[in-house]
């Protein structure tokens, strides 16, 4: 079995070894470093880029859930386990894509849980890399919850940020994730193309462009869902639409 990286970020040392230790007793992970605040845990995601890491909530310089946003946007693939005394931030971490919210004293059972539910998301997300990357019928890999959900890219309009969700428009359906549209656009075709702040397109389903004010919409043919183009990016998102259509 692959070994994985771990990273442990926690102000408490005591905290830290307890970590360290359950974690050593697993052979299929390993601990590659550890941080004391938020800060620090960024500067060791940029130099060691782990597959996984377990961060407190309450540190010192920068909050765990302020650190792991940065850290997003540097590994966007990277596993999130919060390890915290508290419970009242377990929706906000899940809305930036944590994989578990584990309330301290940490149990060995629930921590072993959390890394293994890790480790079936790492593989998840891999495979569909590896489809998209191999397959005519590519498809993206989504967080629903506790579930994974593959989705044809062929069959995506759009995606919109509605909120704090991220949402997947097809022609019928919509599909609510955590997921940020930053991490989404890693895992997309260079035809899906951020035409606003708020949406990436998919250009080759685009049918007609429509000036609304200060912006303009992008409309999808058999579907009545719209997206958003910024005035800034019409005219090199016309440039795509054309080479895409062409091709």
């Amino acid at each position: 079995m692959e070994t994985l990286t771990v990273l442990v970020a926690d102000d408490d040392a005591v905290s830290r070894s307890l970590l360290r230790h359950f974690i050593h007793l697993l052979p299929q992970y390993k601990v590659v470093g550890e941080a004391t605040s938020g800060e620090e845990l960024i500067q060791l995601v940029m130099r060691e880029k782990p597959d996984i890491v377990l961060v407190d909530i309450h540190m010192p310089d920068l909050n765990g859930l302020e650190a792991v946003k940065s850290c997003k946007e540097i590994l966007p693939m990277l596993q999130v386990i919060f390890t915290t005394g508290y419970d009242e931030f377990a929706v906000e971490a899940f809305n930036i894509s944590a994989v578990d919210y584990i309330v301290k004293p940490i149990e060995r059972t629930r921590l072993f849980s959390a890394l293994e539910k890790a480790r079936t998301f790492i593989r998840l997300l891999r495979e569909s890399k590896y489809s998209s990357e191999t397959s005519k019928n590519k498809k993206l890999g989504i967080k629903l919850q506790n579930t994974f959900l593959f989705l044809s890219m062929t069959d995506i309009l759009f995606i919109e940020k509605e909120g704090r969700k991220t949402v997947i428009h097809t022609r019928d359906e919509r599909y609510e994730t955590n997921e940020s549209l930053q991490t989404l656009s890693t895992k997309l075709d260079d035809y899906f193309y951020k035409t606003h702040r708020s949406f990436l397109v998919n250009l080759k389903k685009v049918v007609k462009i429509k000036s609304v004010g200060e912006t303009f919409l992008a409309y999808f043919a058999n579907s009545n869902k719209v997206a958003h183009i910024s005035k800034l990016k019409i005219n090199e998102v016309q440039e795509k639409i054309l080479k895409y259509h062409d091709g």
